[in-house]
């Protein structure tokens, strides 16, 4: 069972359908909905612009960086959560800390606030 807040390297597919790439993942479903065969995740990209207001950044400067299992600075993309089955993990890389898990799935949250 997958839990919230741990990153895995997943087969994460485009949002336009036209392929896949395989790319780490944070879960960010509460893990009473983890118990299930899907899990709801967000993408992580090191691909990024510094002005995006719709990524988190994890800087290698975190003092939690080292806990994630990323290769380099990194960004949440908050705003594309996607359910897939636990069963596509290849596998899991690390987790991400509290705090900061805490401010993305607020962010993730205020996707459905008006």
């Amino acid at each position: 069972m997958c839990k919230c807040g741990e990153i895995l390297l997943v087969n994460y597919p485009f949002t336009d359908h036209s392929g896949s790439k395989v790319r780490p993942v944070l879960v960010v479903s509460a893990d009473r909905f983890n118990q299930g065969d899907d899990i709801v995740v967000v993408p992580i990209s090191s691909v990024f612009r510094d002005d995006d207001q719709y990524a988190f950044p994890v800087r290698a400067s975190d003092s939690y960086f080292r806990q994630t299992g990323l290769r380099g600075p990194s960004r949440i993309k908050w705003t594309k959560p996607m359910p897939i089955s636990e069963r596509v993990a290849h596998r899991r890389l690390g987790s991400l800390a509290s705090r900061p898990l805490t401010e993305v799935r607020a962010r993730v949250r205020s996707l459905f606030q008006e």
